[in-house]
C-alpha cells in the first residue's frame, strides 16, 4: 500500500508525512504518543492532522491496507477545505472496489 506511487505522490505533495516510533521512551515521539494519547508499543495508526496538530478526521487504525489509506486522505483534504486531487479520488475509489470485490465482464460487439 505504501509503495503504491500514487499514495507516495499524494503524500508527499499534499500532506507532511511524519513517522512517530512507538516503541521508545523519554524523547520527542514519546511526547507526540503522549499528545494523542497513543499507547507505546501499539500498532500503527495514521492521524491527518492540520497546522495546529488537531486531528481533522477520525484516527484510522487496523486498516492498513490502500482502501483505508486513501480514504484518509481524501476525507482528511475534505475536512481541512482543501482540493483533493483527481487521481486520488480514483485510487480510494479503485481500492474501495477491490476491497468489497471486483468481478470481470465481457462484452462482444458485431
Amino acid at each position: 500500500m505504501l509503495r503504491n506511487p500514487l499514495v507516495i505522490e499524494a503524500a508527499e505533495t499534499a500532506f507532511v508525512p511524519v513517522a512517530i516510533y512507538n516503541n521508545t521512551e523519554g524523547d520527542h515521539d514519546a511526547t507526540v504518543r503522549a499528545r494523542y494519547e497513543e499507547p507505546a508499543w501499539n500498532y500503527p495508526v495514521l492521524r491527518v492532522v492540520d497546522a495546529k496538530g488537531e486531528d481533522l478526521i477520525e484516527r484510522v487504525a487496523d486498516q492498513w491496507h490502500l482502501a483505508g489509506a486513501t480514504g484518509a486522505m481524501v476525507s482528511g483534504l475534505e475536512a481541512a477545505g482543501a482540493e483533493v486531487p483527481a487521481y486520488l479520488e480514483l485510487l480510494a475509489a479503485e481500492a474501495v472496489g477491490h476491497r468489497r470485490g471486483v468481478e470481470t465482464a465481457v462484452f462482444g460487439m458485431t
